[in-house]
């Protein structure tokens, strides 16, 4: 779905309305996959890496994985879009679903580390300190990858990506 939607992007840069309810229906369909109630008896997971003893939860694992597609990346750039407005809504949504688990200390701790390290790198670079690191510096495309290295799957806080 991540990458039925980039593609949808990338392919032409004035989005029709067509392809606008393309993306608004894949985000929807996200938002809808993540709302679904799992019973933790039924649906954990064995862990990816070997000899943990852990297992996962299948909503961490989808989100998981939709880290690795870059839906970070793709909600950011779809937030700048002229368009925002027709997904505007199912991305809130979405994005509530992504971080519900989450406390808000520590979401409020990995913001204010992003941003101490942002502007560190910007203040390498000779820039201000008032503005955050671009996000698509030389790429062909702002939502074409995302580091997996540093995300966090399993940090004992629900077990979702908590860098921002």
């Amino acid at each position: 779905v991540v990458e039925y939607m980039k593609h949808i992007l990338e392919s032409d840069p004035k989005l029709s309305p067509h392809k606008c309810d393309q993306i608004n229906n894949c985000l929807l369909l996200l938002r809808n996959i993540l709302h679904i109630p799992e019973t933790h008896a039924h649906f954990l997971m064995p862990r990816l890496q070997p000899g943990s003893g852990h297992q996962v939860s299948m909503q961490n694992t989808i989100l998981w994985n939709l880290f690795i597609q870059s839906i970070d990346k793709l909600l950011l750039y779809l937030m700048t879009c002229p368009q925002r407005s027709l997904w505007g809504v199912t991305m809130v949504q979405l994005i509530a679903l992504i971080y519900k688990d989450q406390h808000v200390s520590t979401l409020q701790k990995l913001l204010n580390l992003w941003f101490e390290a942002s502007l560190s790198e910007s203040s390498d670079d000779n820039e201000s300190n008032t503005t955050p690191p671009k996000q698509a510096s030389g790429d062909s495309s702002p939502m074409l990858t995302s580091d997996p290295t540093s995300d966090s799957s399993d940090n004992g806080s629900g077990g979702k990506k908590e860098s921002c």
